[in-house]
């Protein structure tokens, strides 16, 4: 008596977990485009554009990321001493990467708003961090992450608009 699956077994379930796996990941990669990408005519970015914005995301989640650990920081001090627990840009731009000024090296964009405080218990991390173009060919891109109690949330800009001011301004990046 044979112990085991048959090959005949093993190649249908191999066929069928190859399918199941094709499926899944064209319908993820769908899900996951850029909004930006196909949205309409009047706003949609270009794939230049989409790459630029993924330039001013990594460097708001920088600013962010130092941003929250200096809040974290502070807030557990100020919890000791009664004193305040929030952190601005001033604190932290050498580890988010730009000049006390909020520009980036490149001089291609600017952190126009960085603000970040803990409150809440647990303490969690609320404020936000807006990047805007300042020339080059990041011009008329923006975008900004924001720490909210369900979550960070980051909403991006094109077309020359503002950095979005709140988590349901502009579009989903």
């Amino acid at each position: 008596m044979a112990r085991g699956f048959g090959l005949l077994a093993v190649l249908v379930s191999l066929l069928i977990v190859g399918l199941l796996a094709a499926v899944g990941l064209q319908r993820y990669f769908q899900a996951s485009l850029d909004p930006l990408v196909g949205a309409t005519p009047t706003n949609s970015a270009s794939p230049e554009q989409a790459a630029r914005l993924a330039e001013a995301q990594a460097l708001t989640g920088r600013t962010m990321a130092a941003l929250t650990l200096c809040a974290r920081t502070k807030g557990a001090a100020a919890r000791m001493t009664g004193g305040s627990g929030g952190c601005s840009l001033v604190e932290v731009a050498a580890s988010a990467g730009v000049g006390v000024n909020g520009a980036t090296a490149d001089g291609r964009w600017q952190v126009t708003v960085a603000e970040v405080s803990m409150s809440g218990e647990p303490a969690l991390p609320r404020g936000q961090v807006s990047v805007a173009d300042v020339g080059g060919n990041a011009a008329g891109l923006s975008t900004s992450l924001f720490a909210t109690p369900a979550g960070m949330v980051a909403r991006c800009a094109a077309g020359g608009a503002p950095p979005p001011s709140s988590p349901s301004a502009g579009q989903g990046c």
